[in-house]
């Protein structure tokens, strides 16, 4: 195996550091350090896509427009470049201009804790125009609205809804008690999602679980894993064997938030179906 270049160990240090300023919401220095990486190698599709990211948060949506643009020449089929400019499309369209994210990005609120947390799906959603004003890792709150649990993002949009069956479940837990924390996982118009997860169980709550669709077994039931950086979904390996959680290392919220936009593979989320056999098994 050749050497690994002083140059790819540059461009990877580059890139570390793009993450982390990300992370921390620093966006006129992951601006200034995703140029760098995309001017020492212009076919870095990553480093355009994290810098099109930037530049939404900055409120450079035509710049933003021609990082996209420059990806899809690359690779025509990029997912990321491909959901991100419809987004900035309808952002120049509505003249909308996006919410900067100004926290950092929670990376664990993203990884499944069976039973504690969920990736859910939002009914009902707001317009493409106002979706696209927010970022996936955008924080959110749930506020109660006529029986149902309504997504608020932190200015105070509504964004959408959560399924009426797990709304009036996560209600009744945030009645008696219980705290979550919440952000939005996908933005996409088609199938918005939010993750949340709980953070204090009161001790009325003590034998209930928040989320009963994310804590049966690995046989009977898919669950969330995560290989290497990437946020992925069980199943077998190449070889044919099932990678453990344990074995796997803690990704990044930003390679998380990008993997689980790009996944062709469905997230998994709380059904009604789910729900329906935790509440037998509590009767």
């Amino acid at each position: 195996m050749p050497p690994t270049s002083e140059a790819s160990l540059r461009a990877r240090a580059l890139a570390d550091q793009a993450i982390v300023a990300a992370l921390e919401a620093d966006w006129p220095r992951a601006a200034e350090l995703n140029q760098k990486i995309v001017e020492a190698s212009p076919d870095d599709v990553e480093g355009r896509n994290r810098l099109g990211r930037v530049y939404i948060e900055l409120g450079r949506l035509e710049e933003a427009k021609a990082a996209f643009a420059e990806v899809l020449r690359i690779e025509p089929h990029n997912s990321i470049a491909l959901r991100n400019q419809g987004r900035v499309a309808a952002l120049l369209e509505h003249k909308g201009k996006p919410n900067p994210t100004t926290t950092k990005t929670q990376p664990r609120l993203f990884i499944e804790d069976m039973g504690k947390t969920g990736i859910l799906r939002i009914i009902n959603p707001a317009p493409t125009h106002v979706l696209a004003k927010y970022s996936p890792g955008a924080e959110c709150e749930l506020r109660e609205q006529e029986g149902l649990l309504a997504v608020h993002a932190r200015d105070g949009e509504l964004v959408g809804f959560l399924e009426p069956k797990v709304g009036r479940r996560l209600i009744d837990l945030l009645r008696t008690g219980n705290q979550y924390v919440a952000a939005l996982v996908s933005t996409d118009p088609q199938n918005p999602r939010i993750a949340i997860r709980e953070i204090f169980s009161s001790a009325e709550n003590a034998s209930r679980i928040s989320f009963p669709g994310h804590h049966r077994p690995a046989e009977t039931k898919e669950r969330a894993y995560v290989r290497g950086t990437f946020f992925r979904y069980g199943g077998a390996d190449e070889e044919g064997e099932v990678e453990e959680v344990e074995e796997a290392e803690e990704p990044t919220g930003e390679e998380v938030l990008e993997e689980a936009e790009s996944t062709d593979e469905p997230l998994a989320v709380e059904t009604e179906d789910d729900d329906d056999t935790e509440d037998e098994a509590e009767e």
